[in-house]
């Protein structure tokens, strides 16, 4: 039985529908995370559907390498940059970031990995083999899932939606109507959240959730345990956002840092 969600079927097929909001919007979230790129080296692992390393482009990158795992993923993102950066340096290649031959052996400029290394299957070794990719003085831009008393439940969870497939839509609709009504019962409008969530988010709302439903493997952590861990790398915390968690009941969020290579 294979537990490891299929991303790259998700994002191949959102990919599709992205338009120069999607861009544009990455855009924000990415300068807003790591910085100023204009003629850096930029480093994507875990490309995903390639928005942010077409974003890294578009905020001037001199050169971005993307990765990732899926080799889905790895075609999805060469469609991407070849439709939104055409006249740009760029490659993109499948690797393993817990398989270190398989990495660059060089370093960048910024090394950026939203919402990935919590699913390697080994957070704590991916972190430490990306950390080794950022050049001196560089940067170091991660999105890690928080620790929050239901993480164990949504393991589970992520782990059989992963493996059956079958259990995929009833699962993902008893989700989406539980969270509606949650919505609704604290008088906020459902509807105008799904129709505006491509604005305030960058991506669709079902794909997201998809996302999260089916995340697997999955690990977590609090921000204190991580900027220690990463601070000794050789790293100093630049900024974080959003490293408050909930109770997670319908899942938890991605806490954000900044690092910078300071050794």
């Amino acid at each position: 039985m294979n537990a490891r969600y299929d991303f790259g079927r998700n994002w191949s097929e959102l990919a599709t529908r992205f338009e120069d909001e999607h861009v544009d919007r990455a855009c924000e979230d990415l300068r807003r995370l790591v910085g100023d790129l204009e003629g850096k080296t930029f480093l994507d692992i875990g490309c995903g559907s390639g928005l942010h390393s077409a974003a890294a482009l578009r905020l001037g990158a001199a050169m971005v390498k993307a990765l990732d795992y899926d080799a889905d993923c790895v075609e999805t993102t060469r469609a991407v940059l070849s439709r939104f950066a055409p006249k740009t340096e760029w490659s993109v290649e499948r690797a393993d970031i817990l398989d270190r031959t398989s990495l660059p052996t060089g370093t960048c400029d910024i090394v950026y990995s939203w919402g990935v290394l919590h699913h390697t299957g080994d957070m704590w070794t991916a972190i430490a083999n990306a950390s080794r990719l950022v050049g001196k003085g560089g940067r170091f831009g991660i999105a890690i899932y928080l620790k929050t008393p239901l993480c164990g439940l949504w393991t589970i969870e992520k782990r059989l939606y992963s493996s059956h497939r079958w259990l995929r839509p009833p699962v993902k609709a008893l989700f989406v109507s539980a969270y509606m009504l949650a919505r609704t019962l604290r008088h906020r409008d459902p509807i105008s959240f799904v129709k505006n969530y491509r604005t305030r988010r960058g991506m669709e709302f079902l794909a997201d959730v998809d996302d999260w439903l089916g995340g697997y493997p999955y690990q977590s952590t609090s921000a204190k345990m991580l900027e220690t861990a990463v601070e000794r790398l050789g790293f100093r915390t630049k900024q974080r956002f959003n490293v408050t968690p909930g109770i997670g009941l319908f899942g938890t969020g991605c806490g954000e840092w900044c690092f910078e290579r300071t050794d």
